[in-house]
């Protein structure tokens, strides 16, 4: 730690005491974090103060995210202790952090993208915060605090990066926090949010929020913290008053070492030969967009968040359709040669730039396999020695090539990218945001590879939200407005200010435009998002199942009678409970194989109890053990998941498989028959309509609405959507697995009644073809089989259309083979409508 009196001699004694005596909102001692034999974290020892903003600088594996999410309860300490108000606080979680008052923006938004705005701000805030009034006029009064222009009912996958993290600021400025964490707020921010956020930390911190502040910019850090922390290779290398430590000083602590440049030399050539050039390019957000590069050069493309920019990148690269003309070298590319030539660096290296699932290794040579191989026969030995070349040039800090790329730092998963881009050995390189999130050290040396790749002849076209970047290493810069180029800018015209200038003037003459027309659009918006939504699939599935009865009944004109009628409604009704219940499954990302052998085990249970001359007592108690046994297997199911490291798809197929192994054990062939009353009870119907299917209609529109509305239902879909941003919100993860698989037992359970209504006898073979049967009701209903989105209702109708569809082919004279057939069919044609249809919303 550096000594105050050495870094900070102005300071008065009393000031001193004054800091000395202050008990700290956040005191952290000794603290420690490992990874297995990795160590995070040593001995860490800082005291965080109200009415303060305390900068954490250091590199990306410095250990300062691992420090955030030990304070936010996200990560329990190895050893050592957080005190709150001068009390221990140990053990935290993020539920108990919420309620001190802590409060975190993450550098990666812990945002749900498969729910709507609104709903991320309902599931990650207190109901607290919703009380007394309209919840969309109070969630619109959070997004207008941080300057987000955004519709609530936008589902969040459809956000920019941008418009994530001011969600993301939205939520944690909402709660009014005694401690706010911001893990680098403006990587991805222009200067207006900038601005905009700096006032608010301002106000907080007048008003004794203490404020904990993570950044890679020493700019920022002179314009709002009072104290710095610099943390390298997970110890604690200093604290100090901010105002008096000085930037060389600082960056010494951070790397360790000094760092003569922050920026390359730039290309010195007056008229370089131009190796990229592009004419009269327009696409999606951006028109008649024109440049040249010459070699040597970068240029850098500046502009107001979302004016067009993250769009030209993508058109570049043939991510994105667009007409003119690019040309490499002289020759004009193609479509597929786009694809072919460019090096792409995303802005949002998480969904784009990385495989997750892939070695750091595999990721870097993606693209590049081919040029390691002989005879379709990889040579691991030309992979690996390219590889350690590259990533020696980049710094790569690792624990090795085999380890998992999602274990490595932020700033070190962006050095991944870019090693893939240079290994591809590409045409061109667009990097979108390169430095996003990346620390200053790697930085510099990010900047220092472009200018070689250009150097060398490769162009190089750079888009950023930080002028001051552009000003240091764009050759020329482009400042875009409403898709167009507004200013080009050369030389020693190319200053913060004049970046800035040129794109808030140009931006300032549109807004009233997009207003006037958002207005004009009021319907068609409507009718837009009523498509997006997940119950989109309800009109066309129950047009579908209209026409198909007309046809059937144009055929054979019993099809429509009262009987038949009701007989297919209590077929769904079966169908329809058991796919509520892999709907859940679904919804949270899993799947439930069992459903199917439990519903038969259920009715084989039943069948011992539930008989003619039976006491009422005895029947109850067989219904009690059918809906018991449905409990313990939703349980098992939960355990085996959450705990015991399966599958859902292991789990429940060990269950499939158990659970029709006892049903032979319990019963070898069909006995126990259900008692009359009880059947005509289960089957009692008004008219043709039969009354347990009104109950299912109605218990499916509650789950609907609860799902939609409630704090259970959002955590559902939230843990289906992004489970390890849902656990940093503070939703009980594993909780809602294990209730969640009882849930789907439970309501599989209340299929296996109306089963057992149906067959009226005890049979170990039946049931089995429901968990086929549930899952394409489900898939119908268009619920994502990747979790998040969903619909009960849908499901419902789906189990309609399925048993209409398997009833229709015995009315028209089909073989079963049929069955098997329209059922794959409808699958497939399912799923490819729905992926079409998803596709074109996020184009």
């Amino acid at each position: 730690m550096i000594p105050l009196a050495e870094v900070a001699p102005a300071e008065t004694a009393k000031e001193i005491r004054d800091t000395a005596l202050a008990t700290p909102v956040v005191r952290l001692s000794g603290v420690s974090k490992s990874f297995g034999a990795v160590r995070a974290l040593t001995d860490v020892s800082v005291d965080i103060h109200a009415g303060e903003v305390h900068a954490i600088l250091g590199e990306n594996g410095a250990g300062k995210s691992t420090l955030m999410n030990l304070i936010t309860g996200v990560l329990q300490p190895s050893a050592g202790s957080i005190e709150f108000d001068g009390r221990n606080v140990m053990p935290l979680s993020p539920e108990s952090t919420s309620a001190l008052g802590i409060a975190i923006s993450y550098q990666h938004p812990a945002i749900l993208p498969d729910m709507s705005v609104l709903e991320n701000l309902q599931v990650s805030l207190p109901a607290s915060v919703f009380a007394g009034g309209r919840k969309d006029h109070i969630g619109s009064r959070l997004l207008e605090e941080v300057g987000l222009n955004v519709q609530l009912n936008a589902r969040v996958d459809t956000l920019t990066i941008a418009q994530k993290h001011l969600l993301e600021l939205a939520k944690a400025l909402a709660v009014n926090p005694r401690v706010l964490i911001l893990d680098e707020p403006t990587a991805s921010l222009d200067q207006d949010a900038t601005d905009m956020l700096f006032a608010k930390v301002r106000t907080l911190k007048a008003g004794g929020t203490a404020v904990i502040y993570i950044t890679h910019r020493l700019a920022e850090l002179r314009q709002i913290a009072d104290r710095v922390t610099v943390l390298r290779d997970g110890r604690h290398r200093g604290s100090a008053p901010a105002d008096q430590i000085t930037n060389a000083q600082l960056l010494d602590l951070i790397v360790g070492r000094t760092l003569a440049s922050a920026f390359p030399p730039k290309c010195e050539t007056t008229n370089p030969q131009v190796n990229f050039e592009v004419s009269g390019l327009s696409g999606r957000k951006f028109t008649d967009i024109s440049f040249s590069v010459g070699r040597g050069q970068i240029i850098g493309v500046a502009g107001v968040e979302g004016n067009g920019q993250a769009e030209l990148m993508r058109a570049l690269v043939g991510l994105q359709p667009c007409a003119g003309e690019i040309h490499l070298k002289g020759k004009l590319l193609s479509a597929k040669e786009l694809k072919d030539k460019a090096a792409f660096l995303p802005s949002d290296r998480h969904s784009e730039g990385l495989a997750a699932d892939l070695t750091i290794r595999e990721n870097a040579t993606l693209s590049s396999l081919d040029k390691y191989a002989a005879g379709g026969v990889l040579d691991r030995g030309r992979e690996l020695s390219k590889v350690r070349e590259v990533f020696a040039s980049l710094a790569v800090k690792a624990s090795g090539l085999e380890a998992k790329v999602s274990s490595l730092s932020g700033g070190n998963q962006q050095k991944i990218v870019m090693s893939r881009a240079l290994l591809s050995e590409p045409g061109y390189i667009i990097a979108d945001q390169p430095t996003q999130g990346v620390d200053v050290g790697a930085r510099f040396e990010i900047y220092r590879i472009l200018r070689e790749v250009s150097d060398a002849g490769t162009p190089v076209i750079v888009n950023s939200s930080d002028a001051a970047e552009l000003e240091g290493l764009c050759d020329i810069v482009l400042v875009m407005s409403r898709g167009r180029v507004v200013e080009t800018l050369r030389g020693k015209n190319i200053t913060e200010a004049r970046i800035v200038g040129a794109a808030v003037e140009a931006d300032t003459h549109a807004h009233h435009v997009d207003d006037a027309k958002r207005a004009q659009d009021g319907l068609g918006a409507k009718l837009r998002h009523f498509v997006q939504t997940d119950n989109a699939t309800i009109l066309p599935l129950a047009l579908v199942a209209v026409l198909l009865a007309l046809f059937v009944s144009g055929q054979n004109e019993n099809y429509l009678s009262a009987f038949n009628v009701s007989n297919i409604l209590i077929l769904a009704t079966a169908l329809g409970f058991i796919a509520l219940g892999q709907t859940i499954a679904l919804l949270m990302g899993g799947i439930d194989l069992s459903v199917g052998p439990l519903a038969g085990f259920c009715v084989v249970i039943g069948s011992f109890f539930i008989n003619d001359g039976n006491t009422a007592a005895t029947m109850a108690l067989g219904f009690a053990l059918m809906f018991g046994a449905a409990i313990v297997v939703g349980l098992i199911n939960g355990v085996l998941i959450r705990f015991a490291n399966f599958t859902p798809i292991a789990a429940t197929l060990a269950m499939f498989i158990g659970l029709q192994g006892m049903s032979f054990v319990l019963r070898d062939g069909p006995g126990g028959y259900i008692s009359f009353d009880v059947i005509d009870t289960l089957t009692w119907r008004l008219g043709p309509i039969p009354v347990a299917f009104v109950v299912m209609i109605g218990l499916a529109i509650a789950l609907e609405l609860g799902l939609r509305h409630k704090r259970p239902g959002w955590q559902l879909r939230a843990v289906g959507s992004h489970e390890e941003s849902a656990r940093r919100i503070g939703v009980p993860t594993d909780r809602t697995f294990l209730l969640g698989y009882v849930a789907v037992s439970l309501l599989t359970a209340l299929g296996a009644v109306m089963l057992m209504a149906q067959i009226g006898v005890g049979d170990p073979a039946q049931g089995v073809n429901y968990t086929l049967g549930s899952i394409t009701a489900v898939v119908l209903g268009g619920t994502s089989l990747l979790g998040g989105r969903g619909t009960f209702i849908g499901s419902v109708l789906g189990a309609v259309l399925l048993t209409e569809v398997l009833n229709a082919v015995s009315f028209l004279g089909l073989s079963q083979s049929y069955q098997y057939g329209f059922q794959g069919s409808l699958i497939l044609v399912a799923a490819l409508i729905y992926t079409t249809a998803r596709r074109r919303r996020e184009e």
